[in-house]
C-alpha cells in the first residue's frame, strides 16, 4: 500500500461524507506525524513564533517528496513555543521554516503554511470530529518526534 502524504488524508477527510467516515480515513492513516500536524492546526492554545502569514517559498520539484512530512514533523518543535528552541534566532527560525516547506511535499507546505500558521480549520474536518477520532490528541502532552 502506498503511504498518502498528510495533505491526501486530510483532501481523503474532506471527501467523506458522514463524520463516521471521516474518522475512519483518520484512523486508517493514524501516525504521530499525522496527530502532530492536526494538533498544531486545530490547537489554538499552541502559539508558533513565526509571523502568521505565509512566508514566500520555492515550489518543490522533487517527486519523491511525497511523504517527506511524516519523516520532518519531527522540526515543527523548532517554530512552537516551548518546544524546546525558543532563544532561536528569528532570522534563523524563519529560514528553517521556509527549508522545510522547499523540502516537503507542495500541498503538504501549503497546508503548513495556510493552515498551520492561523490555526485555520482543514476544509471537511471539525475540531469536535479530531476529538472523536482520537479522544487524548487535545489533552496528551504535545509530542513532536
Amino acid at each position: 500500500m502506498i503511504r498518502l502524504s498528510i495533505s491526501e488524508v486530510l483532501a481523503e477527510v474532506a471527501k467523506a461524507k458522514t463524520k463516521n467516515a471521516k474518522i475512519e480515513v483518520l484512523h486508517t492513516n493514524d501516525t504521530q506525524p499525522l496527530r502532530t500536524v492536526l494538533r498544531l492546526i486545530y490547537d489554538k492554545d499552541i502559539e508558533f513564533l513565526l509571523p502568521e502569514t505565509p512566508p514566500p517559498w520555492k515550489l518543490n520539484k522533487l517527486t519523491d517528496a511525497h511523504t517527506m512530512l511524516y519523516r520532518e514533523a519531527r522540526r515543527l518543535r523548532i517554530f512552537v513555543k516551548g518546544g524546546g528552541y525558543d532563544d532561536l534566532r528569528q532570522v534563523k527560525r524563519e529560514s528553517l521554516f521556509i527549508s522545510l516547506l522547499e523540502d516537503v511535499d507542495n500541498d503538504d507546505a501549503k497546508l503548513l503554511a495556510n493552515n498551520m500558521l492561523s490555526h485555520k480549520p482543514v476544509k471537511g474536518l471539525t475540531r469536535k470530529t479530531l476529538e472523536e477520532a482520537f479522544p487524548t490528541l487535545f489533552t496528551d502532552m504535545i509530542k513532536i518526534n
